[in-house]
């Protein structure tokens, strides 16, 4: 008799790799026959690369990379796929106290915000002043086209009137406090992260520019998913209870402890506490969701609005097969058989 099948999962150190752990520390893999261990990458280029090397089974993915990965547009010639969304919303755009001292406190949400920042630029402009900096996460994320997104909805152009960055989601303090950015759009717990250090206030939640938006997914390279189809399966079932389980009052807290027992958030405890509430009704908080109803499934039209970022800010060429890429890429029929196979959650709130 066989034991079970081991797999290596890499993920980032943030509040929604909360599902690896809840599906790790509730049993859910082991469940599923799974003997699942957690590697813990530095950036989303190094997850990427990792996985398309074979080094990783399997990994917590930003939503846009399998679409990337498949058209080969990240440069590395490995498809990849996904059959589950782990998390949608809880990304944050935040800024210097300095630049939002300038913005004289606008409301939180896309038309003010925008307006106000415009409005700064147009007087740093008129002065002389240097463009201003803002950095996101990797080039094929959700938070790059939804940074995009909004500033060019504000009249802003995106590749003129400011400067955009790559930073990997750990160090985004570390620059907005040596100045090398005036602000970011990140996902938690680092955007409240600068509140409680002192030294950024969030300015807008981007569930407010695209509400419930894709944003990290389950990815696995095409060739894995042929060779492991049974493990592939597994895992997606034992995320698709973990996330179920997200979602039921009162465990947040939980998983919440359990990021904070494995200390690998660099975030202040309060930060995680805060980024995993399942009763925030301000605009301002990440909103996540894990598991409610059809947000597991890797929802096409999420796909397709990817892939049109992608053309729109120059990232693919204009001939890009969209319907194909996003059947390719997201695999539907696979999620579905997964969500049948996933028992029904009975796990009680741990203690």
């Amino acid at each position: 008799m066989s034991g079970p099948t081991p797999i290596k999962l890499g993920l980032l150190p943030l509040a929604d790799a909360a599902p690896l752990f809840v599906a790790r520390e509730c049993g859910y893999f082991a469940g599923q026959g799974l003997d699942v261990s957690l590697s813990v990458e530095a950036s989303w280029a190094g997850l990427r690369d990792k996985l398309a090397a074979g080094m990783l089974d399997a990994a917590q993915l930003l939503a846009p990379m399998p679409l990337a990965a498949q058209l080969g547009v990240d440069r590395l010639g490995v498809p990849f796929e996904t059959a589950l969304t782990l998390s949608r919303n809880g990304n944050a755009i935040t800024v210097s106290n300095a630049l939002h001292r300038r913005l004289d406190g606008p409301a939180p949400e896309p038309i003010a915000t925008g307006a106000a920042l415009k409005r700064v630029i147009d007087e740093d402009r008129a002065a002389g002043r240097p463009l201003r900096s803002f950095a996101h996460v990797f080039p094929f994320s959700s938070h790059h086209y939804l940074l995009r997104d909004w500033l060019a909805d504000s009249g802003i152009d995106p590749d003129r009137d400011v400067k955009l960055v790559v930073v990997p989601p750990p160090l985004v303090l570390n620059a907005l406090r040596d100045g090398r950015i005036d602000g970011y759009c990140v996902g938690a717990p680092w955007g409240y992260a600068a509140e409680v250090e002192g030294i950024g206030q969030r300015l807008l939640a981007t569930h407010t520019i695209r509400p419930g938006c894709a944003e990290k997914v389950l990815g696995v390279t095409g060739d894995w998913a042929k060779r492991q189809p049974d493990a592939h399966l597994a895992l997606v079932a034992a995320l698709i209870e973990a996330g179920r389980w997200l979602e039921q009052p009162g465990n947040r807290a939980a998983a919440a402890q359990m990021l904070i027992d494995a200390k690998l958030v660099g975030a202040p405890d309060e930060c995680l506490r805060y980024a995993l509430r399942d009763d925030h009704d301000d605009l301002l908080s990440p909103q996540f969701i894990f598991g409610a109803g059809e947000m597991l499934s890797p929802h096409h039209d999420d796909a397709r609005w990817f892939l049109r970022q992608m053309q729109r800010w120059g990232q693919t060429g204009d001939a890009v097969d969209i319907e194909g890429t996003v059947l390719a890429s997201y695999r539907l029929q696979l999620h579905d058989q997964a969500s049948s196979r996933a028992t029904s959650v009975a796990t009680p709130l741990l203690q």
